[in-house]
């Protein structure tokens, strides 16, 4: 970025916020416009309108909370009145919106809502609370400061009558706060009346205010938000299936000048950003000026090399959390104290025990807590945090943590099977709150960690007790593998609220063998970082065992934390900048690799780099797979022996075989990565040499890729269970308040259904058409001389192995049988898709295919040799194929 740039973006704001003073905090607060605004001057004026009382008559009786902004309450119907200030109209505030109490069936409590900068404009008789758009700015001095502001309009965040005369000696006017905030904050009547069709409304009438404290800095406010609904709402936790309540809490901030310097973002490092467009200048090749999110430390002793920081970052552990588990949450808040020590922090992170007599409530803005959530069914955990929306410093945090995450570890499946469709995949759940979800994260990020942290969890877990007699010493690895997992957890979340974003590719930068190794992983870690989704780190029955989690920080931690924290003494961020391209720089370190969400993308095969995925581990992805297949294979043959007990119901069987699965699902995603796969990197040029930021899978990996596809998905023996297990696995039989035993679509296991679903996922990836696209693409990427794996490999490679009975005229077992009409019914879709769905080689190649398996059916048949099962199959298949070929094919134009 060009210096020009960086003084342009610091102008900007500098010239662009004016400020006024605070009369209670002797501070000075951000104003848009002129310092004597006309919405301030009018405030001041008395209208004498009619219906407006006298301020004095207002308050008379009234309970006053006094703070940035001076509450009225009345105490004989709970009304509430809000002093507004001649100078408190035209300075920019923050509000901040935390649910703090919820139904516990949809939402939880404690989540972040939206933060947003608004000031407050008086219009006739009413104040208008007026969010801030600060997506585009100008400089002030510029030409282009008029066109933004007639262009780009700021918007009506709520409303409120004009309640009183101006107050005489001070000027300041009352107005409801009921008007103001008490209103459907996050449009559930909406989201779950329409959206989700479930009739929730919003019931004004029955919600009210119901406490307020105001401070120097911050006025804090709750509101009790009633929804009521016709329809009865299926819900676990709730006795009424009508009503329900919601608290918001909302936090008013005043915006104080500090010392704070923002910091430019680089994209070879992860943070998450502030950020706006600014039109001052059209010379530049991009609008955007990119601030990353951290929290302001400044040493106590600047010149000295290690100094505790002016203000530590504090988290307190909300008293709600079980005491076993509280060592280990402070010891995750505490984890990035090393990393911070390098660059000359000490105790830059605290962790504090919220004590039971604190009278503070967990969503106030001056308190950062990791806090304890009941929603059953839940198991996640989320680091949101506020940040200042013109320079990117935070300033308030809340991690929350579902008690349901730990009953993940230990019941990690769900006591019955799924339905699987007739294509062998499984239906997807309709989520009420899917549209919820997509307008509300706080981030954007959508970290799901938890969540599927705590079902890797749960399969580590069984892992390591499938390969232990001893009672005793499967309760002492029970509680050291939950502690160090409670660790990495809350370390990954308070990694977000530090700014950091994920990391997928650091997993991949140390062997298996290194990961075993205590003496390594206590210095390096078992990652580049904890910020990656990292699987629980297990050795085979009878190795070594390694530490589980992370205890330590990685190379991607320490750098990441220097990019962002460093201290160089700058006023302006253009006076580090040439500083922090030399600590981005080192970016071509391999320890240092990088690849966050919109690299991954998740198990899409928009994603294209096999060494960027959540939960792998080790620089040898199918070396990984393999291990974890092997694990799987050890604990099915062992599961009757090992969680099988006396006076217990047999889902314990099924919960232990059923975590087994996951190893497969995700080693079909892993491994078929590598087909077409593309390594990627994010290096600026010149940050090494020779390297491009695209490099294709050389092609003996993605065959090694393959060959593990033939023998461990595809193969006819790659699926075999003893029928004394499949005869245990019964799920439970108690009734519960969802319902369970009568809504289960089985009780007898799909054995079949659940293994074509892991088939059916590799089939998808390998034939979908973004990845049949780049398999095309990726020929242009390789040298002449180079080794290729091509499209016509893939087809080839699939088939072959997927129809080798046929080709040696042998019969065809139940689990290929179904494997085959799938991977026919794919060819056939291709075949029949219209020109513009798949590339014209990849129709060509089904095609070919289909000319190839009828032409071997044909023979088989023809042998005479088969038995009756496998003649009728093959019929079928002759069947399809000729329906194929006679159904009107549509080309599109080429």
């Amino acid at each position: 970025m060009r210096a020009k740039l960086l003084g342009i973006a610091v102008l900007s704001l500098a010239v662009l916020a004016g400020s006024v003073t605070d009369a209670q905090a002797g501070r000075r607060v951000r104003v848009f416009g002129e310092k004597s605004s006309p919405a301030a001057k009018e405030a001041q004026a008395k209208p004498g309108k009619q219906g407006e009382k006298p301020y004095t008559e207002l308050i008379k009786d009234k309970v006053k909370v006094e703070g940035l902004f001076t509450f009225y309450r009345d105490t004989t119907d709970n009304s509430w009145l809000m002093s507004i200030k001649p100078d408190q109209f035209g300075p920019i505030y923050l509000c901040g919106q935390t649910r703090s109490a919820a139904e516990g069936a949809f939402f939880d409590n404690g989540s972040m809502g939206e933060s947003f900068p608004f000031y407050f404009r008086r219009v006739g008789k009413n104040i208008h609370m007026m969010e801030k758009n600060l997506r585009i700015q100008a400089d002030t001095a510029s030409s282009s400061h008029k066109a933004v502001q007639k262009g780009i309009s700021d918007h009506l965040w709520a409303s409120a009558a004009v309640k009183s005369l101006p107050q005489d000696s001070t000027g300041e006017i009352l107005v409801d706060v009921c008007d103001l905030f008490l209103q459907d904050a996050q449009n559930l009547s909406y989201f779950l009346g329409q959206a989700a069709q479930m009739g929730v409304r919003f019931d004004s009438k029955n919600s009210y205010c119901e406490n307020i404290k105001s401070f120097p800095q911050n006025s804090e406010m709750d509101v009790r938000l009633h929804y009521a609904t016709s329809k009865p709402i299926d819900a676990e936790t709730m006795q009424n299936p009508y009503s329900m309540f919601h608290t918001i809490h909302y936090s008013l901030s005043a915006l104080p000048e500090t010392d704070y310097v923002p910091r430019l973002a680089d994209d070879r490092v992860g943070y998450f950003m502030t950020m706006y467009m600014d039109y001052t200048d059209m010379d530049n090749y991009s609008p955007y000026v990119r601030y990353i999110n951290r929290w302001n430390l400044k040493k106590k002793n600047p010149e000295a090399r290690i100094s505790e920081p002016v203000e530590p970052i504090v988290f307190y552990v909300e008293n709600t959390w079980p005491e076993e588990y509280r060592d280990a949450v402070a010891e995750g808040i505490e984890f990035w104290n090393k990393a911070y020590e390098r660059i000359g922090y000490r105790n830059a992170i605290i962790a504090k025990q919220m004590p039971d007599t604190a009278d503070w409530d967990p969503a106030d803005v001056r308190f950062n807590t990791v806090r304890w959530m009941v929603m059953p069914g839940g198991g996640y955990a989320v680091g949101p945090s506020r940040a200042n929306p013109f320079t990117g410093q935070i300033y308030d945090a809340d991690i929350r943590v579902s008690a349901d995450f730990l009953r993940y570890m230990f019941n990690n499946m769900e006591y019955f099977i799924k339905p699987v469709s007739f294509d062998g995949s499984f239906p997807e759940e309709e989520n009420p709150l899917a549209e919820y979800n997509k307008h509300h994260d706080v981030n954007h990020y959508g970290c799901n960690y938890a969540e599927e942290s705590a079902l890797e969890a749960a399969t580590g877990l069984t892992f390591i007790l499938s390969g232990v007699d001893d009672l005793a010493n499967k309760d002492a690895l029970t509680k050291e593998y939950v502690h160090a997992y409670i660790v990495e957890l809350v370390a990954h979340e308070v990694g977000h609220t530090l700014g950091f974003r994920h990391n997928y590719k650091a997993s991949a930068i140390y062997t298996l063998e290194q990961l075993q190794n205590p003496e390594f992983t206590k210095v390096h870690s078992t990652s580049g970082t904890v910020m990656d989704y990292c699987p629980p780190n297990i050795a085979g029955p009878g190795q070594k065992q390694g530490e589980f989690y992370a205890s330590t920080p990685g190379p991607y931690d320490y750098w990441v934390i220097e990019y962002g924290y460093a201290d160089y003494g700058a006023t302006t961020p253009q006076e580090e900048w040439a500083e922090l391209q030399k600590v981005a720089g080192r970016a071509a370190d391999p320890t240092l690799a990088y690849g966050t969400d919109e690299d991954a993308f998740g198990t899409s095969t928009r994603g294209i780099d096999p060494q960027c995925l959540t939960f792998d581990h080790g620089n040898d992805g199918v070396k990984f797979c393999e291990h974890r297949l092997s694990l799987t294979k050890h604990l099915w043959l062992n599961t009757i022996k090992n969680f099988e007990r006396d006076g217990e119901g047999y889902q314990t069987v099924l919960r232990a075989f059923s975590t087994g699965w996951r190893a497969y699902f995700e080693a079909a995603g892993f491994v078929s990565r590598y087909i077409g796969g593309i390594y990627h990197n994010r290096y600026h040029v010149g940050d090494t040499t020779g390297v491009t930021p695209f490099t294709p899978v050389p092609a003996a990996e993605q065959r090694r890729a393959m060959d593990f596809l033939k023998k461990h998905v595809f193969a006819a023996d790659a699926f075999d269970l003893p029928a004394e297990l499949v005869n245990k696995l019964q799920p439970e039989r108690h009734w519960d308040f969802s319902g369970a035993v009568f809504s289960m679509p089985q009780i007898d296991y799909p054995l079949h259904e659940s293994w074509l679903a892991v088939q059916n996922s590799t089939l998808n990836r390998l034939y979908d058409p973004i990845l049949l696209g780049r398999l095309r693409n990726n020929v242009e990427r390789y040298a002449p001389s180079d080794d290729k794996y091509t499209m016509y490999d893939m087809f080839t490679d699939v088939r072959q192995t997927v129809w080798s009975e046929m080709a040696n005229t042998q019969n065809v077992n139940s689990y290929r049988r179904q494997l085959q009409l799938l991977h026919l019914k794919r060819l056939t879709q291709i075949y029949l898709s219209e020109s513009a769905a798949f590339p014209a080689d990849a129709r060509t190649l089904a095609a070919n295919d289909l000319d190839i398996l009828e032409g071997s059916a044909k023979r088989a048949l023809g042998a005479g040799s088969l038995d009756g099962m496998s003649q009728a199959h093959y019929k079928e298949v002759l069947r399809q194929i000729e329906a194929a070929k006679n159904a009107q094919k549509e080309y599109s134009r080429m």
